[in-house]
């Protein structure tokens, strides 16, 4: 290890190339619009039941992987249920031969105008990506994102959990990677959680974790890899290279040419397929197969969070004239009766899947 704890890029190439190609998915359950319903006790058996059935829809599909994201609130509020349900979700993704990308941190976040947090029923807004008019992707605000870690009594609390989830999954084969922060700057935030992702990235480093950390860079559109200095330095610190991208193929196709200029650690898309733009399952996946990039695409099955449908920054556009075909699913591969999306993308899985 370097002296920060930071793997060598050789590490981390021999680390990946011990790994089987990685075939994940992101995603909540389809009985959940958000992660509060996924991680809260309120309804816990039912959500935990469509869990395990999701996980076998996606084993038979050809998926090793999935890409999961914490709740702060939850843990802070339900702590001692919150660390069990973490448990028994890496105990279902296990027992079905799926390792877990844990996400930590998050600037995907809305305004603190809009900012909502209570246990209990989860309300959804139907015909809105993300299950509520007010996401990050209704793109119709400009005020910055606001998390809890933005309040000054709360932030240590925040590094409290990381703290815990690291200690009792450092040495877990069940996880995968430590997705330390996703989309650091996003929601107009610009560089306000960069202090917080160096604490996040030094507190895993010292419990020594056995996985891999990364944060990703996201700034990949018109492929080009023009990374922001809170991107820059997400890269910088991570072990495996992690990124987004949601542009049409041939731009994602420069996206990973201009990756590959910067860095020579491995890389793993976490989030893609967006069918609006020409970002599919027939030209992305077969793609990173053949140049054994890793894979998590956006999401299983339709689901109470609507990510099928088309983000509303799209109708804002259309309502300019920027005529999209937004008949189109978004994302999401298979509809809330199991039935695939199009037979045709999941036949693709099946046979590129390790």
């Amino acid at each position: 290890m370097t002296t920060s704890g930071q793997w060598t890029a050789a590490e981390s190439r021999a680390w990946y190339d011990a790994q089987p190609w990685i075939l994940g998915f992101n995603g909540y359950p389809s009985n959940c619009v958000n992660r509060v319903a996924m991680w809260q006790s309120y309804r816990h058996a039912e959500v935990f039941a469509q869990i395990g059935r999701e996980f076998d829809l996606a084993r038979g599909t050809g998926f090793n992987a999935v890409r999961a994201l914490v709740q702060f609130e939850v843990w802070r509020d339900e702590r001692t249920a919150f660390l069990a349900h973490l448990d028994e979700y890496l105990d279902l993704a296990a027992a079905r031969g799926i390792r877990v990308m844990l996400c930590l941190g998050n600037d995907c976040c809305a305004p603190r105008s809009r900012y909502r947090f209570a246990l209990g029923e989860q309300p959804v807004e139907w015909g809105y990506h993300s299950g509520t008019k007010w996401s990050p992707h209704s793109g119709d605000f400009r005020e910055p994102g606001w998390q809890p870690l933005d309040d000054p009594a709360t932030a240590p609390l925040y590094e409290e959990m990381c703290d815990e989830i690291a200690s009792r999954l450092a040495h877990d084969p069940r996880l995968l990677v430590w997705d330390v922060w996703n989309e650091i700057g996003n929601g107009n935030r610009g560089v306000l959680s960069l202090p917080a992702m160096r604490r996040f990235f030094a507190i895993l480093r010292a419990r020594n974790v056995d996985q891999p950390l990364t944060a990703d860079c996201w700034r990949t559109w018109g492929g080009r890899a023009e990374l922001s200095p809170e991107e820059k330095e997400a890269v910088d610190l991570s072990d495996i290279v992690t990124f987004h991208c949601y542009s049409p193929f041939p731009e994602f196709v420069r996206t990973v040419e201009a990756l590959r200029a910067l860095t020579d650690r491995p890389l793993v898309c976490n989030e893609w397929l967006n069918r609006i733009e020409g970002n599919t399952v027939e030209t992305v996946l077969p793609f990173l197969r053949a140049m054994r990039i890793g894979s998590f695409h956006w999401g299983l099955i339709q689901g109470f969070s609507q990510t099928y449908e088309p983000h509303g920054a799209y109708f804002e556009a259309a309502k300019r004239g920027d005529r999209k075909d937004l008949r189109l699913w978004m994302h999401d591969l298979y509809r809330f009766n199991g039935f695939p999306y199009d037979p045709r993308e999941t036949d693709l899985i099946r046979s590129l899947a390790p």
